[in-house]
């Protein structure tokens, strides 16, 4: 029977690292506001990083990126994860690609296993001012 996990963490980073030899992981310019030059914005590339323990067996995860004004998701992933041992850490990097934003504001990134929320982070987008 699969067991579901526990959140030690949530980041959302521009790149992760992952050391070839010892499988490491490297969150860089990990953030909490982005600037985008209009809306929808165009999509850019991030990375949601997570280190799960005290999973067992084949866990569902999904990502979900929701407006908090409205409570609407904007994004959606779901993947398999197979905990091979309770006390292990597990290292999830989501990258997402294909991510819009409709408007200026907060959102939340929330990481849910077999449908239960088990991690959040909020985030807020802001739209770069100009110079006339």
């Amino acid at each position: 029977m699969p067991k579901q996990p526990v959140a030690i963490g949530l980041l959302a980073c521009e790149h992760a690292v992952i050391e070839e030899k010892t499988r490491n992981v490297t969150p860089v310019n990990c953030f909490w506001q982005r600037t985008v030059t209009k809306f929808p914005s165009e999509p850019f590339p991030f990375v949601v990083y997570a280190v799960l323990t005290d999973g067992f067996g084949e866990v569902e995860l999904e990502i979900s990126i929701q407006r908090l004004d409205k409570f609407e998701d904007i994004y959606q992933r779901r993947l398999m994860c197979k905990f091979a041992d309770p006390l292990h850490e597990i290292r999830c990097l989501f990258r997402i690609r294909d991510c819009t934003f409709p408007v200026a504001g907060y959102y939340q990134i929330q990481l849910l296993s077999q449908n239960e929320l088990i991690a959040q982070k909020k985030i807020r987008i802001i739209q770069k001012e100009t110079s006339k």
